[in-house]
């Protein structure tokens, strides 16, 4: 995980992307594929990844709610 996440990091800093909110939709996004890929391997971290998972979404959400917001005040 923590290779992809660095690798993510590269890639949105060569583009110069430089909103914090980008960032955090874009890991949020990668966290749940790579949760989703490593749940079938250990059925044990299903759970504590599934918290995190959820965290995550919940953020994400919080995230896309302000952009509206934002867009609607124009």
């Amino acid at each position: 995980m923590a290779l992809a996440f660095a690798a993510i990091t590269a890639v949105m800093a060569a583009y110069s992307v430089d909103k914090l909110d980008a960032y955090f939709a874009v890991y949020t996004i990668a966290l749940l594929v790579l949760t989703t890929l490593y749940m079938t391997f250990s059925p044990k971290a299903r759970q504590v990844l599934s918290r995190v998972g959820l965290a995550a979404f919940a953020g994400f959400m919080v995230v896309v709610a302000l952009k509206v917001v934002e867009i609607l005040r124009g």
